[in-house]
């Protein structure tokens, strides 16, 4: 008997742990076909209310709140996102073949979780997200050329206060979101944020390049992109559209949908246009 409760007591322990070092924390609505959701850069599971709360009609959402993220704690090292991917994985491994959607920081997370585990996913689905996000801004970038501006902009992220997290992030976030509402939500959001784990990712998002990796992806991808916000720069659709295509030019089985009016949030500002593609998506 004794035997027995050292056991489950040991066990128990086991669980606690695994969970404390687990990378994110999960909400889980619905049921059916899972479906895990990955947020973006100083963002939390939060941004997704309004697509779960369609999807968990049909599916079972789990909806991830990464570690130093909408006021979770920090659990912050140089492999930041690297140890993020691997929990991903493992945490997939216990579902029967998930469907993944990231957003922008999660969509770069999704292409390296279904990279690094095959025969885990049964399809991806990136929103803005690309497995190497400097060359959208400056085309023929790699991560040696862009690793002095990405250490500058860490350094910059670095140390700020909630209040000047969100002063920036309403500041930026108008080239980003259409809907003043969602502006000031998505301000909120991230003045909850930790700001050192913010400029690891930042500085990680520049500086990995997975754009040969993402070629052992064997499930069906499809990216989802915008370009109306940038139009001012010069840039257009077919440019736009090139350079996304370029992204997954090495994934086997990939899709690319452009949308024309919204900008990077795009579940906010086309939620029609978004649920049409995804939905047409997961139904194949």
């Amino acid at each position: 008997m004794k035997t027995k409760i050292l056991f489950i007591l040991a066990f128990a322990l086991a669980l606690v742990q695994a969970h404390a070092q687990q990378m994110f924390t999960v909400d889980v609505k619905g049921h059916g076909k899972p479906i895990i959701f990955i947020h973006g850069l100083y963002c939390s599971a939060e941004v997704w209310k309004e697509t779960v709360e369609r999807y968990q009609k049909n599916y079972e959402c789990h909806v991830l709140t990464l570690a130093g993220f909408g006021g979770n704690a920090p659990k912050l090292s140089d492999h930041f996102l690297e140890t993020v991917k691997d929990d991903v994985v493992a945490y997939a491994r216990k579902l029967k073949k998930p469907i993944l959607v990231g957003h922008s920081m999660g969509g770069f997370i999704s292409f390296w979780a279904a990279a690094s585990g095959n025969g885990v996913f049964e399809k991806i689905i990136a929103v803005d997200g690309v497995p190497f996000m400097p060359e959208l801004i400056m085309p023929g970038s790699t991560p040696e050329t862009v690793k002095p501006m990405a250490t500058s902009m860490k350094a910059r992220m670095e140390n700020q206060t909630p209040a000047q997290i969100e002063q920036a992030e309403m500041q930026y976030l108008p080239s980003l979101i259409s809907s003043v509402d969602r502006i000031n939500q998505v301000a909120k959001i991230a003045s909850k944020a930790d700001p050192n784990t913010q400029a690891e990712v930042m500085y990680e998002l520049y500086t990995i390049d997975l754009r040969k990796a993402v070629a052992s992806i064997d499930c069906p991808v499809m990216l989802m992109g915008a370009w109306i916000a940038y139009k001012q720069y010069g840039v257009t659709r077919e440019s736009v559209t090139k350079a996304y295509l370029d992204q997954v030019a090495s994934v086997k089985n990939s899709t690319i949908e452009i949308n024309d009016t919204g900008k990077h949030f795009i579940f906010y500002d086309e939620p029609a246009w978004f649920n049409e593609k995804m939905d047409a998506f997961l139904s194949k």
